[in-house]
Protein backbone atom coordinates (compact mmCIF):
# COMPACT_ATOMS: atom_id res chain seq x y z
CA UNK A 1 0.00 0.00 0.00
CA UNK A 2 2.98 2.19 0.86
CA UNK A 3 4.35 1.49 -2.95
CA UNK A 4 1.21 3.07 -4.22
CA UNK A 5 1.19 5.92 -2.17
CA UNK A 6 4.71 6.57 -3.25
CA UNK A 7 4.36 5.79 -6.71
CA UNK A 8 1.35 8.11 -6.72
CA UNK A 9 3.01 11.58 -5.29
CA UNK A 10 6.06 11.05 -7.45
CA UNK A 11 3.81 10.56 -10.60
CA UNK A 12 2.02 13.96 -9.32
CA UNK A 13 5.21 15.60 -9.09
CA UNK A 14 6.58 15.21 -12.21
CA UNK A 15 2.98 15.92 -14.02
CA UNK A 16 3.26 19.28 -12.14
CA UNK A 17 6.79 19.90 -13.10
CA UNK A 18 5.75 18.89 -16.63
CA UNK A 19 3.54 22.24 -17.27
CA UNK A 20 2.62 23.03 -21.01
CA UNK A 21 5.08 25.66 -22.73
CA UNK A 22 1.98 27.73 -23.62
CA UNK A 23 1.23 27.94 -19.28
CA UNK A 24 5.08 29.15 -18.63
CA UNK A 25 4.71 32.28 -21.25
CA UNK A 26 5.00 35.17 -18.84
CA UNK A 27 2.92 37.92 -18.90
CA UNK A 28 4.30 41.29 -20.33
CA UNK A 29 3.18 44.94 -19.12
CA UNK A 30 3.89 47.30 -21.98
CA UNK A 31 2.69 51.00 -21.35
CA UNK A 32 1.77 54.16 -24.14
CA UNK A 33 1.19 57.71 -22.88
CA UNK A 34 0.44 60.96 -25.16
CA UNK A 35 -0.29 64.45 -24.49
CA UNK A 36 -1.97 67.12 -26.09
CA UNK A 37 -2.95 70.62 -25.59
CA UNK A 38 -6.17 69.36 -23.79
CA UNK A 39 -5.91 65.29 -23.58
CA UNK A 40 -3.86 63.09 -21.63
CA UNK A 41 -4.10 59.45 -22.94
CA UNK A 42 -2.66 56.39 -21.07
CA UNK A 43 -2.55 52.77 -23.12
CA UNK A 44 -1.67 49.73 -20.99
CA UNK A 45 -1.12 46.19 -22.38
CA UNK A 46 -0.97 43.09 -20.19
CA UNK A 47 -0.41 39.90 -20.75
CA UNK A 48 1.28 37.86 -23.55
CA UNK A 49 1.32 36.81 -27.34
CA UNK A 50 -1.64 34.12 -26.80
CA UNK A 51 -3.88 36.28 -24.40
CA UNK A 52 -3.95 40.04 -23.37
CA UNK A 53 -5.88 42.83 -22.25
CA UNK A 54 -5.82 46.55 -23.08
CA UNK A 55 -7.13 49.02 -21.00
CA UNK A 56 -6.94 53.02 -21.45
CA UNK A 57 -7.93 56.03 -20.05
CA UNK A 58 -8.65 59.82 -21.30
CA UNK A 59 -7.68 62.70 -18.79
CA UNK A 60 -8.56 66.10 -19.73
CA UNK A 61 -6.35 68.75 -18.58
CA UNK A 62 -7.96 71.61 -20.89
CA UNK A 63 -8.05 75.21 -19.38
CA UNK A 64 -11.78 75.53 -20.15
CA UNK A 65 -14.31 73.59 -18.46
CA UNK A 66 -14.64 70.05 -18.94
CA UNK A 67 -16.86 68.77 -21.90
CA UNK A 68 -20.28 68.35 -21.05
CA UNK A 69 -21.22 66.21 -23.94
CA UNK A 70 -19.82 63.33 -25.98
CA UNK A 71 -16.56 63.08 -26.41
CA UNK A 72 -16.01 60.84 -29.56
CA UNK A 73 -12.34 58.92 -29.89
CA UNK A 74 -10.63 56.80 -32.26
CA UNK A 75 -7.95 54.77 -31.20
CA UNK A 76 -5.77 53.37 -34.07
CA UNK A 77 -3.04 50.97 -32.94
CA UNK A 78 -0.91 48.82 -35.57
CA UNK A 79 -2.10 45.72 -34.06
CA UNK A 80 -5.96 46.90 -32.71
CA UNK A 81 -8.20 50.07 -32.44
CA UNK A 82 -11.74 51.30 -31.07
CA UNK A 83 -13.65 54.42 -32.10
CA UNK A 84 -16.62 54.75 -29.23
CA UNK A 85 -17.64 57.81 -27.28
CA UNK A 86 -18.20 58.47 -23.84
CA UNK A 87 -19.01 61.48 -21.31
CA UNK A 88 -16.87 63.19 -18.63
CA UNK A 89 -19.39 62.54 -15.46
CA UNK A 90 -17.76 63.47 -11.73
CA UNK A 91 -14.04 63.65 -12.88
CA UNK A 92 -11.80 64.54 -15.50
CA UNK A 93 -11.31 61.36 -16.84
CA UNK A 94 -12.16 58.35 -18.01
CA UNK A 95 -10.64 54.70 -18.23
CA UNK A 96 -12.18 51.81 -20.16
CA UNK A 97 -10.85 48.16 -21.64
CA UNK A 98 -10.62 47.68 -25.02
CA UNK A 99 -13.19 45.64 -26.86
CA UNK A 100 -11.16 44.49 -30.10
CA UNK A 101 -7.77 43.55 -28.94
CA UNK A 102 -5.19 42.16 -31.97
CA UNK A 103 -1.52 40.77 -31.19
CA UNK A 104 0.81 42.06 -29.16
CA UNK A 105 3.11 45.33 -30.27
CA UNK A 106 6.70 44.77 -31.52
CA UNK A 107 9.35 46.80 -30.90
CA UNK A 108 9.25 47.94 -34.80
CA UNK A 109 5.83 49.36 -34.62
CA UNK A 110 4.85 52.47 -35.26
CA UNK A 111 3.26 54.52 -32.06
CA UNK A 112 -0.49 54.74 -31.30
CA UNK A 113 -2.54 57.60 -32.74
CA UNK A 114 -5.76 58.70 -30.64
CA UNK A 115 -8.30 61.26 -32.39
CA UNK A 116 -10.48 63.38 -29.93
CA UNK A 117 -13.25 65.30 -30.66
CA UNK A 118 -15.45 67.13 -28.31
CA UNK A 119 -17.72 69.77 -28.11
CA UNK A 120 -16.83 71.03 -32.19
CA UNK A 121 -13.42 70.69 -31.02
CA UNK A 122 -10.53 67.97 -32.20
CA UNK A 123 -7.26 67.30 -31.55
CA UNK A 124 -4.84 64.41 -32.81
CA UNK A 125 -2.44 62.62 -30.19
CA UNK A 126 0.59 60.03 -30.96
CA UNK A 127 1.10 57.61 -27.92
CA UNK A 128 4.79 56.66 -27.80
CA UNK A 129 5.63 53.12 -25.85
CA UNK A 130 7.28 54.10 -22.30
CA UNK A 131 10.59 52.05 -21.93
Amino acid sequence: MKKIIYVMVILSLFLVGCKSKESMVSNTIINYEGKSQNWEVTYKIEGNEKKHDSYYTFKYIGTDAKPKDEVQYLIDGPKEGESNQFILKDSNEYSDKMKNTGGMPSDTDRGINVKVEWDGKTELLVLSKLK
